[in-house]
């Protein structure tokens, strides 16, 4: 099994995960749920996904494979950024709202998965 496998499988992975995660926190903000520490562990289940994907591209950039499009590269950087987002959009929100900047980031990362894996 190649790594380009691997990174395609977990693109793939991703881009449901991020769906998925996002769909949940709207689920929960229309519930008037506050963030749960469940929702939290997704959310780092999901960055740390990003950051073997992140990792395994990295790895075959340094092997001399190279996006179609450049613009993959920061699609990638910008996907390991999930909880850093969240934290910086969030600092001042709590309960039901930090559930809602969670879905909306989730969301988001939705789209730079679905935009990166439109570019490999």
């Amino acid at each position: 099994m190649s790594i380009g496998f691997l990174h395609g499988r977990i693109a793939t992975a991703l881009v449901l995960f991020t769906l998925i995660t996002g769909v949940y926190g709207l689920v929960e903000y229309f519930r008037k749920k506050p963030v749960s520490p469940n929702y939290w562990g997704v959310i780092i289940v999901g960055n740390l996904l990003a950051l073997v994907q992140s990792a395994l591209g990295a790895w075959m950039a340094l092997n001399g494979a190279r996006p179609e499009r450049t613009v993959h590269i920061v699609y990638g950087i910008v996907a390991v950024l999930w909880i850093p987002i969240i934290q910086f959009i969030s600092r001042s929100r709590s309960g039901r709202d930090e559930t809602l900047v969670c879905a909306l980031v989730s969301l988001f990362e939705w789209l730079i998965a679905l935009r990166a894996f439109a570019t490999a």
